[in-house]
């Protein structure tokens, strides 16, 4: 089983890091990365296992995901939301929606999206920008300010 070294990134209303942290994977073809936006601890608690069964929701706190693609294999950008069916109206009445060259693998309302991108063409910018954006804008509970970012790369 593979290793990974693990950084914790705090973002606030400098993204640098996480752009620079998306170059770095991107670059190197290898990794991933986890955004969340920052919420407060009560606001976390799902309902008990058995319960999310019969939901059509996904997570109360959305999960933002980069990985970075080879030569072979697309890079993949997603939001794991419990939005619900109108998660695509909430984010283009706030605006946020990826670049015209990703193309769009998955829209689920419990499982979220999926955008692809060839790995040669990765816009670390505009990947920081749709995970803040759309992680904030799709989260079910008020959100506190800021991200937590959890970026994994192979020792």
């Amino acid at each position: 089983m593979a290793r990974h070294e693990i950084e914790i990134l705090h973002i606030d209303d400098d993204h640098g890091p996480l752009v620079e942290a998306v170059a770095v994977l991107a670059t190197k073809a290898e990794g991933w990365m986890n955004v969340e936006p920052a919420v407060d601890d009560e606001d976390r608690v799902e309902p008990p296992g058995m319960f999310t069964w019969f939901t059509a929701r996904g997570p109360k706190v959305p999960v933002g995901t980069f990985v970075p693609g080879s030569g072979r294999d697309p890079a993949s950008v997603g939001l794991s939301h419990g939005a619900g069916r109108d998660a695509v109206e909430h984010l283009v009445a706030a605006g946020v929606a990826p670049p015209t060259d990703w193309t769009a693998r998955q829209n689920h309302p419990k499982r979220g999206f999926v955008w692809e991108v060839h790995p040669d063409r990765i816009d670390a910018g505009a990947v920081v920008r749709l995970l803040l954006e759309g992680t904030v804008v799709l989260a079910t509970v008020p959100t506190a300010g800021g991200w937590v970012a959890t970026i994994h790369r192979p020792r």
